[in-house]
């Protein structure tokens, strides 16, 4: 009796307390970025337009009230459920359940969460990610329906190993690129550096006009090359962007980090502050990075997304091209 007692004790610890060393994520919910919360808040309201032009007010008009769209059909933006945290590990027990699932996908511990990576660590970087995807989805939108957003951009630091690596400094303030031939781009919004660096080979000399400590500096190197699915080149700097937006936009998600929920934001922002419906009366999900210049870059664990749509009855899925071969 005593061995099948401890026995069985032995069972419980390997099924249920010794956590094992994967990741699993699974189809997430589906939030509709047109609709509401559960609480009744809007996910997203836009203030300071006109309510019936969703154009900026100007000085002297009244201040609007936040521009109430009408209710349209659902435009989802994806989410993926991930177990195996670093604040919850994976048992063996969900280890084995999510091999059972066709939706899930399972992954190496350390491919997720490399060693000494906390849950606050992880929290915070999920958040910070969700924070750039809402400022580069703003932007995008405003800029694609016309408007002037100016920006200051701010040099963070250089990639490790790149070309700029020991002569750009933190706090920088990039006020203009000089491309090899000759020719100077101002940057006084978010988007120049990043639609310039897409038409430039990688290995060009490139001149950074900045402001350090109240001076103008010109430093000078070589930009490095983009990711295979990119065109282009790199600078190989950290910018960080403070966007003058011509409107408050203020997103109400809890809960919810990482960047893939810039695509559908900006879409939401263009459907919300144009006449008519853009969803053509579908119902539309999708998931996708957004870029200041307006591009869609690809996004983890699309094949869980495209399950979570195909769940909660979405007609159409935009996916970016580049996770196409996932997608198929």
């Amino acid at each position: 009796i005593l061995t099948a007692v401890l026995a069985a004790l032995a069972m419980v610890l390997i099924l249920f307390v010794i956590p094992v060393p994967f990741v699993v994520s699974s189809p997430g919910p589906t939030i509709n970025v047109l609709a509401s919360n559960e609480q009744g808040v809007p996910v997203f309201t836009v203030e300071g337009t006109n309510p019936e032009t969703g154009e900026p007010v100007q000085e002297d008009e009244p201040q609007s009230s936040p521009y109430e769209a009408p209710a349209k059909p659902g435009q989802g933006q994806l989410t993926v459920s991930e177990s195996g945290t670093p604040d919850n590990r994976l048992n063996f027990a969900q280890l084995i359940a999510a091999y059972m699932d066709p939706h899930s996908e399972i992954v190496d511990y350390e491919l997720k969460y490399p060693e000494g990576t906390t849950r606050e660590q992880n929290n915070e970087a999920q958040l910070a990610m969700m924070r750039n995807s809402q400022t580069t989805s703003q932007v995008a939108a405003l800029e694609y329906l016309g408007w002037d957003v100016p920006a200051t951009v701010t040099i963070e630091g250089a990639v490790q190993g790149s070309n700029a690596d020991g002569i750009v400094e933190q706090g920088d303030i990039l006020r203009a690129i000089t491309t090899p031939d000759g020719t100077r781009h101002d940057v006084t919004d978010a988007s120049t550096p990043f639609s310039l660096m897409r038409t430039v080979p990688a290995g060009s000399q490139m001149t950074l006009t900045v402001e350090r400590n109240g001076e103008t500096r010109e430093l000078s190197f070589d930009s490095v090359a983009a990711s295979a699915t990119e065109s282009g080149s790199k600078l190989g700097i950290y910018l960080s962007v403070q966007p003058a937006l011509p409107v408050t936009i203020s997103f109400n998600l809890d809960g919810i980090g990482g960047p893939s929920a810039g695509m559908m934001f900006s879409l939401a922002i263009i459907d919300r502050m144009t006449p008519g419906d853009m969803t053509g009366n579908n119902a539309i999900a999708g998931t996708g990075t957004m870029s200041y210049d307006g591009q869609v870059g690809a996004i983890g664990g699309i094949q869980q997304k495209l399950w979570g749509a195909h769940r909660d009855g979405a007609q159409w899925f935009l996916a970016p091209s580049t996770n196409c071969s996932e997608v198929v």
